[in-house]
């Protein structure tokens, strides 16, 4: 994967891509999702990632929790996905 977006995005950052990588994987995993995040997303989100000017801080979490990463639209295209992800994140915090 790391190969394919050198080719679209040859001078990210290493800490930005793992970071976003980390976070594309995640979301990936997560159970119940419709259409599960491709390449093609990943790629598409790391472009507003990078537009937008997002801090890598941004897409961090502090405790190891999965968080909403900024402009998680991009990775989850489909309503139901945003907001079971949502859901997911919610029950999570509360759950520790």
């Amino acid at each position: 994967m790391r190969s394919i977006v050198d080719v679209h995005f040859p001078g990210l950052k290493k800490e930005l891509l793992s970071a976003a990588m980390k976070t594309f994987y995640e979301v990936r995993g997560l159970p119940g999702l419709k259409k599960k995040p491709s390449t093609s997303e990943l790629l598409d989100w790391l472009k507003l990632l990078v537009a937008e000017d997002i801090p890598l801080e941004a897409l961090q979490s502090k405790d190891d929790k999965i968080a909403v990463p900024p402009l998680v639209g991009a990775l989850l295209k489909n309503e139901q996905d945003v907001t079971l992800f949502e859901k997911l994140v919610f029950m999570q915090r509360h759950n520790r």
